[in-house]
């Protein structure tokens, strides 16, 4: 073999591996290169800007390996604090469908720059895992409002090698809450089941008491409750013609009538179908036995109140009258009680 010969065949092996010299390091390049997880999220809970914040991570891997980290980059301009800042749960906050507990996550291990490592436990490909940061220390937003704010999320080995990664972006805005007003207007009925009541002959041997007692209806949002009062024309049940008045019982205080001694009052009694207020009846009207009640005068009195809402509060307003033996005759008696009601918004 002449040295031309030699030559040629010098050069072309030099030429071949020159050639695996180049195409060797691409292939093992792309041996190594990470597979793109099948699904990434990463959810602020605050999106305003310069808003300290939790969040929520999750991810789907795609490659069969033994992952020991997972790698949050946060997007440029997020002020990150120490790893310690990074403690998490697994609590499903809304997480998207399917999200599962990231096996064996913990609190961070390490922060360089936007780049926060998280130990992780082995996961299996196709399932999607999901964790949450939850202390506000850990991560606040930057301070423009921008859109499309870059950052990844990275599965390594305990290399660490890079398993399987993906981009995602979010965005920061002026500001992410809706205040939300409204007014509920004051509401206050009220309402009398009649305007007169009729006591019939009155007799020495029996009080007698109003046949169909007059009911006060209360309607009422009004927070603090409501009250009722009451007045009479002439501090008794009188007589023009006899000249003759049956004298309220002891206005402002509570008795109960006896036959054949003269007395008139006025007993209350209470129910509610609903409401937040409970129901009060003043001391002098407590009438939950017959002839018992107070007197009116022309002074409004509390008849009762509460100190709440009110859905068909109801008062019902028994009069009670006793006449003696010398009590005048005639039919002309007669008394006209007043009775009113407000709310306390």
């Amino acid at each position: 073999m002449n040295s031309r010969t030699l030559t040629r065949t010098n050069w072309a092996v030099l030429a071949g591996v020159f050639s695996l010299a180049i195409v060797t390091p691409l292939f093992i390049s792309q041996l190594t290169q990470a597979a793109a997880l099948q699904q990434v999220f990463v959810r602020f809970d605050r999106m305003k800007i310069s808003t300290a914040t939790t969040g929520t991570v999750c991810a789907k891997p795609a490659s069969t390996a033994t992952e020991a980290n997972v790698k949050v980059t946060f997007p440029s301009g997020y002020t990150l604090g120490s790893a310690g800042n990074f403690t998490v749960d697994t609590t499903n906050t809304a997480w998207p469908s399917g999200g599962t507990a990231w096996t064996s996550i913990n609190t961070a291990t390490a922060v360089s720059g936007q780049d926060v490592t998280f130990p992780s436990g082995d996961l299996t490909p196709g399932t999607l895992y999901c964790f949450n940061w939850t202390n506000t220390a850990a991560v606040t937003t930057k301070s423009s409002a921008t859109n499309s704010n870059l950052g990844s999320v990275t599965t390594q080995t305990s290399g660490p090698a890079d398993i399987d990664t993906a981009q995602y972006t979010t965005a920061t805005i002026t500001d992410d809450q809706i205040v939300v007003t409204a007014t509920v207007p004051s509401t206050f009925s009220f309402a009398l089941s009649g305007n007169t009541d009729a006591l019939g002959t009155l007799g020495t041997g029996a009080v007698s008491s109003s046949p169909t007692p007059r009911t006060a209806t209360v309607n009422t949002n009004a927070k603090n409750g409501w009250m009722v009062w009451a007045k009479d024309a002439n501090t008794g049940l009188s007589s023009a013609s006899a000249s003759k008045t049956i004298a309220s019982t002891t206005p402002g205080t509570n008795s109960t009538l006896s036959a054949g001694t003269e007395g008139y009052n006025t007993g209350v009694t209470n129910s509610q179908v609903a409401g937040s207020g409970t129901i009060t009846v003043a001391a002098p009207f407590v009438g939950n036995a017959t002839g018992k009640g107070g007197g009116l005068d022309t002074s409004l009195r509390s008849l009762a109140s509460s100190n709440g809402t009110a859905d068909t509060a109801v008062l019902t307003l028994t009069n009670n009258v006793a006449i003696a033996p010398t009590t005048a005759a005639a039919t002309d008696y007669t008394d006209t009680i007043t009775v009113v009601g407000a709310g306390l918004f």
